[in-house]
């Protein structure tokens, strides 16, 4: 089969006789029809291969949507045939099959096209992440990339009374606000105009119940920090691949008696939780998600060379204290496709 292999930095090559996984025990063989590039992980991953460790030993295309090709043996959650998406797999998505465990993979509704499938690992993710909003409460997301803007979604369906978030983007805010925000913020990136966010509820004397940090660098989680009231809750959903120390003022943290939690699933009970949650809110009304608004770009599998060169020009992919040569992602781009 074919499949593209990261093996260095900015070096990708596509292997035509690569051989088909097996499934052993509790394993899905899928034929993919689309993989997604992740803006972040992948991105990250191609850029620093060898500069950060953590970069060679992720899976280098994981948001795959497919139909079922086997079955090892102890499966019993899906059959042979079976459209589904994948969470977290064992082999490359940018290939013809890949191989997952059953735990990490979900029905696909006939109504949501492949190209759009592969977008639904960010469901669960997002699931998981916002377990900490209740009914009411006063959301901040800070990012409207495709995992801020999966976050908002679920902040609105948990019932948040109140959502404003914030990117460098206006493209991007225009979809948050079809999406359920009630506020949308451009910013140019610096600590002061993220924290100007909160100016309008600090003036009546409100502060957020919950700072969502959905781009994963030091500004960003600590602007979260000065925007979420006393005992807020800090959410660490954006993953810090680039910048993976982070300063923080503990003092602040400890006077606020700040609550934090990462969107990670450090467990296979908290994983499955969160893939059956989003199989519901899949089968009853997907369309809530508005998929269509985060899927703007398809290529073939020999052009992910390309894709990777479009969602490449991004700020998101350089240190936070650096000067970059862009200002901001990528113009009208949110979710690339990768299709067989």
């Amino acid at each position: 089969m074919r499949r593209y292999e990261l093996v260095g930095r900015r070096d990708i090559r596509l292997v035509t006789d690569a051989p088909v996984p097996e499934p052993g025990p509790g394993q899905v063989l899928v034929r993919v029809r689309s993989c997604s590039v992740c803006n972040r992980s992948d991105l990250a991953y191609y850029h620093y291969y060898g500069l950060r460790e953590h970069c060679a030993t992720g899976c280098y295309g994981h948001e795959i949507a497919g139909v079922v090709e086997a079955t090892g043996p102890g499966v019993t959650r899906v059959t042979t045939g079976q459209r589904v998406f994948v969470r977290t797999p064992l082999t490359s998505g940018y290939a013809e099959y890949a191989l997952a465990r059953e735990i990490a993979v979900g029905a696909l509704p006939d109504g949501i096209p492949y190209e759009q499938g592969s977008i639904l690992q960010l469901l669960p993710l997002a699931v998981h992440a916002t377990r900490g909003i209740r009914l009411g409460d006063r959301v901040a997301i800070l990012g409207q990339g495709p995992v801020g803007q999966m976050a908002l979604r679920m902040a609105v369906r948990r019932g948040a009374a109140h959502v404003a978030v914030a990117d460098l983007d206006e493209w991007r805010l225009e979809r948050s606000r079809l999406a359920g925000a009630d506020a949308v913020h451009r910013v140019d990136g610096g600590s002061d105009r993220l924290a100007a966010i909160g100016e309008d509820f600090a003036a009546r004397g409100e502060e957020f119940d919950v700072a969502i940090d959905a781009v994963g660098t030091p500004t960003t989680l600590n602007a979260c920090v000065g925007l979420v009231r006393q005992n807020g809750l800090v959410v660490m959903l954006g993953t810090h691949h680039v910048d993976t120390h982070v300063t923080v003022d503990l003092v602040t943290w400890e006077r606020k008696g700040l609550r934090v939690h990462s969107s990670a699933e450090p467990v296979d009970t908290a994983r499955a939780d969160s893939l059956a949650v989003a199989e519901r809110l899949l089968r009853h009304g997907h369309e809530t998600l508005r998929l269509p608004d985060l899927y703007t770009h398809t290529y073939a599998l020999d052009e992910l060379p390309k894709a990777m060169e479009l969602l490449s020009a991004s700020r998101s992919l350089y240190p936070d204290a650096d000067r970059a040569p862009f200002d901001g992602p990528p113009p009208e781009t949110l979710k690339v496709a990768i299709v067989p």
